[in-house]
């Protein structure tokens, strides 16, 4: 509508002068170099505007000879950079399929059409790793520090060639480095915590979480978790080092952060009863209790009960009336009562675990209520065969490689996993009922954490058990 507009007002002001012009003839002489030039002034103004297109014309002409090499160049570029982009293409692709030779050969291309060494630094680098060749894509990553737009990506790839050789110091070090130029990335912040927590550096894993929940890498209730493992981490080093009321004040802030942390709870009450405040261990094991029952914890709780047994049965009833349905609660209680030869009540509170879950300590403390209430040896000795199939009695086992510890740690002492360590049952091999029933076929094997599923009582060569030999294994781990 503007362009409209203006071209309306531009032929209103020319018609204008036109008329005005032939309204208005006159005559215009001009002398230059001896010639003379006599004509009206429309005929020069015509002339004027015709030598003025004449210019115009000329100027576009030599603008577009002045400028023809470096439209030349764009368009040179361009194929060059389409070669590049084909050739880095044609590079990560041969990587992919483990031709390092081919991927070499397009990697020359990429750095000859390609004015950016980033990639070709990048590209040589992963083939050179794939080669074999750690020290020439160390060269290439440690090239790529020198730039700012690729300084994190060479540290990536320093960082992980450390990590494959085993030098973790350095690994540490250059992870770090990586984490202040993008704090934010997700594989730079876990491989910098587990670093950390290689190195026992409790503190600077604990600000790491910070940057690990403004990144969003874990929920809320993981965070928590491992916020208490490492304050528990720091009480365990504490408590090494004989700084008991450190270690003190460390656990009950780990407790606090995670009310359900079994480890915390028992590492705390063991604590206050090595320093000759039972009365602060069981009042942690009653705190506990609520949620998350163990039998290390019970074990804590009955060891340092004072009085005799008939008074250690009342006071094991205060603990186990805040979660009276557990198993563990079933399980201490019978004990109790079996101490106290309160016969009944322990045939009771086993039954009742029997039938939440039968395992093998259940009928280990059967047998042995069979043979002090009733001296019946026969039926002892069923118990403790029953025992030895049934499911076996969890302990503190590690979910990373299943190896058992006679007490919570926060690292595995096996294969060092960082709060791995839990009261759970070992993993169990067992065969099929079906393929047990025909003696010529081989039961395919299976794994059961916990479960119910009786494992296979047969030996290497087939052949079942003796019931002696049974009997004996069962009374070795009697209570």
């Amino acid at each position: 509508m503007i362009r409209l507009g203006l071209f309306i007002l531009i032929t209103i002001i020319l018609v204008t002068c036109t008329v005005w012009f032939a309204n208005n003839p006159g005559t215009m002489t001009i002398v230059w170099l001896g010639y003379r030039f006599d004509g009206s002034i429309g005929m020069v103004a015509l002339g004027l505007l015709a030598l003025t297109g004449l210019l115009v014309i000329l100027w576009r002409c030599w603008s577009a000879i002045a400028n023809s090499p470096n439209w030349l160049g764009r368009i040179l570029g361009s194929r060059r950079r389409k070669k590049g982009q084909q050739a880095l293409t044609m590079g990560l692709l041969e990587l992919a399929s483990g031709d390092v030779r081919q991927a070499l050969k397009h990697t020359r291309a990429v750095d000859r059409y390609l004015e950016d060494d980033t990639l070709t630094r990048l590209l040589t680098a992963q083939a050179a790793e794939l080669d074999g060749n750690n020290d020439a894509a160390k060269r290439q990553f440690e090239a790529m520090l020198e730039k700012p737009d690729s300084a994190f990506f060479g540290l990536r790839g320093l960082l992980q060639l450390s990590l494959k050789s085993g030098n973790r110091s350095a690994a540490l070090d250059y992870a770090e480095r990586a984490h202040r130029l993008r704090p934010r990335n997700p594989s730079v912040l876990i491989t910098l915590f587990d670093l950390l927590l290689g190195a026992k550096r409790w503190d600077r894993a604990l600000t790491l979480l910070v940057d690990a929940q403004k990144a969003g890498i874990f929920n809320e209730d993981e965070l928590t978790r491992r916020r208490a493992l490492l304050i528990t981490a720091k009480a365990e080093d504490a408590i090494a080092s004989g700084e008991n009321a450190e270690a003190v004040k460390l656990l009950r802030k780990a407790l606090n952060a995670r009310p359900d942390f079994t480890g915390a709870a028992v590492l705390l009450a063991q604590l206050y009863a090595d320093i000759d405040q039972v009365a602060k261990a069981r009042e942690i094991a009653l705190q506990s209790w609520r949620t998350s029952p163990s039998a290390a914890l019970g074990k804590i709780y009955l060891t340092n009960l004072s009085g005799d047994a008939l008074t250690k049965v009342k006071g094991v009833e205060k603990l186990i009336a805040t979660n009276p349905d557990h198993l563990e609660s079933q399980l201490l209680i019978a004990e109790a009562a079996l101490d106290a030869d309160l016969w009944g009540m322990a045939r009771n509170n086993l039954e009742k675990a029997i039938a939440q879950k039968a395992q093998a300590r259940h009928y280990r403390m059967l047998a042995d209520l069979e043979f002090r209430e009733k001296k019946d040896a026969t039926k002892a000795r069923e118990l403790l065969v029953k025992a030895s199939h049934a499911n076996p009695d969890p302990g503190w086992r590690c979910g990373a490689c299943g190896a058992e510890t006679d007490k919570w740690a926060v690292t595995c002492p096996s294969c060092h996993s960082f709060g791995s360590v839990e009261w759970r049952a070992p993993l169990r091999v067992y065969q099929d009922k079906a393929a047990k029933a025909k003696p010529d076929a081989q039961a395919p094997a299976a794994i059961e954490q916990d479960g119910t599923i009786i494992e296979n009582s047969n030996d290497d060569d087939g052949n079942q058990p003796n019931k002696d030999s049974l009997l004996a294994e069962g009374s070795r781990q009697a209570i």
